[in-house]
């Protein structure tokens, strides 16, 4: 790996850190405000409302849920940019780089995951749903999606359907964005990297816009590989472009929301496909369009949305010598209107319901196949859509003060596919001021995508149009303590699933792949998390999780993972650290799903040194992989090594 050599490292880190702990304040109050950042930040942690949940606000310690989650003040003392690097640091959750292109980041809830688009987690921002309506599940954007534009997120994790309907299977995330916000931010790093955001808002009578925009774009490391195809040693790289552009306008009860989001890479060498690293390019985008119309019906409270999705992608390989593949995935599209209501019975009981109403849209999909002046055109996946139909209804009830009762139950129904009921019953009971125990019941389902359905046959996979929905029912039981300076849960969970969706091999001797439901083994395990403020300047976190059993056909997960974080204040400074863990893993042997190979477990540590130069303009330094280390994840994949970024954040 590239990089400053570590030496140098070390010697900046200690002149950094001497100028910590010797700076005296120059201004009193500003340095005052600092510290009671600090202390606000845990505070803010232990008392934040859940609302991906149950559609409502909910604490930490009350919530039907396991949930993990951050603010905007907690992620921006974080040396991370995206939200795959702040999965890290959540119980449960695995993201990690993977075959395919430098864009390829997996990501997992509860040591389940099937394929590379993250089907069975969904992923919602400000209430819209954001997925690729051809693989109806996590699209290529949401892990890269920048933290700097995130004012909370909600990594939930369990069974979401009885609110959400198909893909909230093993858990949600559900982010909610940043308004009223005038800030500009830029950073320049390692591998030429350029870094740059703009969040703006305008105000005009009872008019709100808030704009943001954000472009991520560096030329990548350098890499040296085996080229299986022509038993030599090759050299590549993994440069990458993000944008994401989203408009935001609200005018009484009358919200509007567009994003859009678009990614590049190219010049990446696939490890199982590669021939030529020189012609390999993915382009992906998605854009999204939503309107929500709030209502207020006396007790009632009630909201009309409609949205529209839109989706491409285009891949392009060389698939042998001197064969060029190009594959189209364009004008993939979905519409959406739902209807919900909050009916505000009285102090202790409260019922949500609405409907919900789905159409996607998949053309067929087709792949050019260019020899020399020759192109010939086939078809990957037939044309298709799908219409779905969802009731749900939520009925919430305090028994008493300290008892919470939430009873849940939903209905769809997919055209050619049939229908799922997903019941949900939770049950949480605070023991005293400081403890409270979850007992959590629920069942959720995935409903196979149109790319599962109808895939033409591949050299490498095989659609299946008799697919069944797959479906899960999770137990969890949790116990949740809270103190004026500490927080802490720990949690037990089973999973049990039935018609799995699976890829299995059509046989040894080819590489091909079918899409099967399958019987699956069940998922157990253990998650903890703990929360601790040490005087005035030190906040620590930490988790843990362990797999006690796991699906043997899912894809490649640790067993055992872990982190922690530090983040100190002195004056004008803040210093954060955080670093995490994962056991040894499996990866396919020559993309075979049956023969894998053991990879080595692996620490990854990232810094982030902050000076406040004023309330408004703060300047920074940060490391991710501080000590260099080479590592593989699943595929056999090199990752990057030293990342070093410095960059200013003004908020005017």
């Amino acid at each position: 790996m590239t990089g400053i050599p570590f030496r140098h490292l070390c010697v900046f880190a200690s002149l950094l850190l001497t100028s910590l702990l010797l700076a005296a304040p120059i201004d009193a109050q500003s340095a005052e405000e600092n510290i009671d950042d600090l202390m606000q930040e845990l505070s803010d942690f232990l008392q934040a409302d859940v609302t991906g949940s149950t559609l409502t606000p909910e604490s930490l310690r009350t919530v039907p849920s396991a949930v993990t989650v951050f603010t905007h003040t907690q992620i921006q003392r974080m040396g991370l940019n995206t939200l795959k690097e702040l999965m890290s640091l959540v119980p449960g959750f695995q993201s990690y780089r993977s075959i395919g292109s430098s864009l390829a980041n997996p990501y997992s809830s509860r040591g389940r995951r099937i394929a590379i688009p993250a089907s069975e987690i969904l992923v919602i921002v400000d209430g819209q749903r954001i997925e690729e309506p051809r693989a109806s599940g996590g699209v290529i954007m949401a892990p890269h999606f920048p933290l700097n534009y995130i004012s909370r997120v909600e990594f939930i994790r369990g069974p979401g359907s009885a609110v959400y309907g198909s893909n909230a299977m093993m858990g949600v995330i559900n982010i909610i964005t940043r308004t009223n916000v005038d800030e500009i931010g830029v950073n320049l790093g390692s591998f030429n990297a350029k870094h740059a955001h703009l969040l703006k808002t305008y105000r005009m009578d009872e008019l709100w816009l808030n704009f943001f925009a954000n472009i991520n774009i560096d030329d990548g490391e350098k890499y040296t590989l085996f080229d299986k195809f022509n038993n030599e040693f090759t050299d590549t790289q993994d440069p990458k472009s993000i944008a994401t552009f989203a408009i935001k306008a609200n005018w009484r009860n009358t919200y509007i929301n567009l994003q859009h989001f678009e990614s590049k890479s190219e010049d990446f060498y696939n490890l199982e496909t590669s021939i030529n690293d020189d012609v390999s390019e993915s382009f992906a985008k998605l854009s999204s369009l939503s309107l929500r119309q709030e209502f207020d019906w006396q007790a009632v409270s009630s909201y009309l949305w409609l949205s529209y999705t839109h989706s491409s992608i285009d891949i392009t390989a060389q698939a042998s010598a001197p064969a060029i593949l190009d594959l189209n995935f364009n004008d993939y599209r979905e519409i959406r209107a739902q209807f919900h209501n909050n009916w505000h019975i009285n102090q202790n009981n409260s019922l949500q319901f609405g409907v919900e109403l789905r159409r996607i849209e998949a053309p067929s999909a087709f792949a050019n196949l260019e020899i020399g002046s020759l192109t010939m055109t086939s078809t990957v996946q037939n044309e298709s859509s799908r219409n779905i139909a969802g009731l749900y209804a939520q009925y919430q009830h305090q028994p008493s003060e300290t008892s919470h009762l939430t009873l849940g139950l939903r209905y769809d129904s997919f055209s050619f596919i049939g229908s799922q009921f997903t019941p949900r019953v939770a049950f949480v009971q605070e023991i005293s001021d400081h403890h409270s125990l979850k007992v959590l019941y629920g069942q959720a389902f995935r409903a196979p995508a149109e790319s599962e359905l109808h895939l033409v046959e591949t050299p490498t996979s095989i659609g299946n149009p008799n697919l069944k929905p797959e479906t899960v029912q999770t137990i969890d039981l949790i116990w949740v303590g809270q103190w004026s300076h500490t927080g802490f849960a720990v949690g037990y969970f089973e999973n049990h699933f039935k018609n799995a969706i699976v890829k299995m091999p059509v046989s040894t001797t080819n590489s091909q792949r079918e899409y099967l439901n399958k019987d699956q083994d069940p998922s157990k395990g253990v998650e903890l998390e703990l929360s601790h403020q040490m005087g005035q300047r030190l906040l620590l976190r930490g988790t843990y999780t362990q797999l006690i059993e796991a699906p043997n056909v899912t894809f490649y997960e640790a067993e055992r993972f872990a982190s922690l974080m530090a983040n100190y204040q002195q004056t004008r400074w803040n210093a954060n650290l955080t670093a995490t863990w994962f056991s040894e893993r499996a990866s396919p042997v020559s993309g075979s799903p049956t023969i894998t190979t053991d990879l080595d477990a692996y620490w990854l540590v990232a810094g982030k040194l902050t000076f406040s130069v004023n309330s408004d303009v703060k300047i920074f330094g940060q490391v991710k992989n501080i000590d260099d280390e080479d590592y593989l994840t699943p595929g056999a994949q090199p990752n990057r090594g030293r990342d070093i970024m410095f960059g200013v954040n003004w908020e005017y």
